[in-house]
């Protein structure tokens, strides 16, 4: 009877582990074929999005600096899945598939964004990627200095003239350099200097561009200025006459009245030459008969008249118009 016993406990004793050993392998053989699944499907993957691979963020660039990464997955079989993000420098910002990258500050350099994307199952089945951007350094600020030319606002005629710059601002640190260029005339002294001489001889009546670049900006930094040499202007002689009967003088006077008239700033020369036997007196009166008419007859005011006694000539009167700044006639 205890034999029988026994022998019912260990029947029982047998089926019990013959039943674990069935279901150990059965969940081996299930983790086998996860496994055969995992290594021979497709393997999950990541890409991240598109972006620049260098940026200088300064100088109006800054918004340069705000990088959108999106994570776009392929091959995962389950969802929804678990995005872990990680950068070297800089800031980021969101979650899930779409991130911000801000590397606004960042000092030059190679930075490192990388994201680990997986299925939230914590079994190992795990993909990943990263993307690098360089940070450049700034370049530094060019700006062209403030440039300002003055020149006289009357040149005589023949005179030289002078042109002097004022040069202020622009990139720190630049020794401006002076290249300056005329459109007329000499440059006689100051190239290279803020201040030059320009020669004007036989330029009246035309005009000078002084033109002036300053260099070591690594811009063109440029600016001119123009003056305007006046006209040469000079006495005419109207007319010159021996003595004439009186109507035919008047003739002449009537002509140089009009001329006179014509040029209310002019004044007008009456110079008498004398033959060599003709006394002072006597070409006084020719010169007094004269100023008569116009003054008296035509109605010239005498303080734009002047008279003048010659040298020993024909008996000669000469009619001249001065205008306002010319040089008055020589005696001879």
């Amino acid at each position: 009877m205890l034999l029988r016993k026994y022998r019912f406990v260990a029947l029982s004793l047998l089926l019990v582990l013959a039943g674990f050993v069935s279901v150990s392998a059965q969940t081996q053989e299930k983790k086998k074929k996860d496994k055969e699944i995992l290594t021979e499907g497709p393997r999950p993957v990541v890409q991240l999005s598109q972006h620049a691979a260098m940026i200088a963020p300064c100088n109006g660039a800054e918004a340069d600096a705000i990088i959108p990464l999106t994570a776009t997955v392929s091959n995962f079989t389950t969802t929804p899945l678990r995005y872990s993000w990680r950068v070297s420098g800089g800031r980021l910002n969101g979650e899930g598939a779409n991130a911000t990258w801000d590397l606004t500050g960042a000092a030059p350099g190679t930075y490192t964004a990388r994201v680990e994307v997986d299925n939230n199952r914590d079994d190992g089945c795990v993909a990943f990627t990263s993307t690098k951007i360089v940070v450049r350094d700034c370049p530094p600020i060019v700006l062209c200095p403030n440039i300002s030319i003055s020149g006289p606002d009357v040149v005589p005629v023949g005179a030289p003239v002078t042109f002097t710059a004022s040069v202020s601002g622009g990139t720190p640190g630049v020794v401006p350099i002076y290249n300056w260029t005329i459109s007329a005339g000499t440059l006689t002294s100051g190239q290279g200097t803020p201040s030059i001489t320009v020669d004007t001889t036989g330029l009246a009546g035309q005009s000078i561009t002084a033109d002036l670049f300053v260099e070591g900006f690594k811009l063109r930094c440029a600016s001119a200025y123009t003056v305007q040499i006046p006209r040469k202007i000079t006495s005419t002689q109207t007319d010159s006459y021996i003595p004439l009967p009186r109507d035919d003088e008047k003739a002449r006077l009537d002509n140089f009245a009009i001329q006179l008239q014509n040029d209310p700033s002019a004044k007008g020369y009456i110079i008498a030459y004398g033959g060599a036997k003709e006394t002072a007196a006597q070409k006084q009166k020719r010169i007094k008969r004269a100023t008569d008419y116009l003054i008296t007859t035509r109605g010239i005011d005498a303080s734009r008249l002047v008279t003048l006694e010659g040298g020993v000539r024909d008996q000669i009167t000469e009619l001249w118009i001065v205008p306002l700044g010319a040089d008055p006639p020589t005696v001879r």
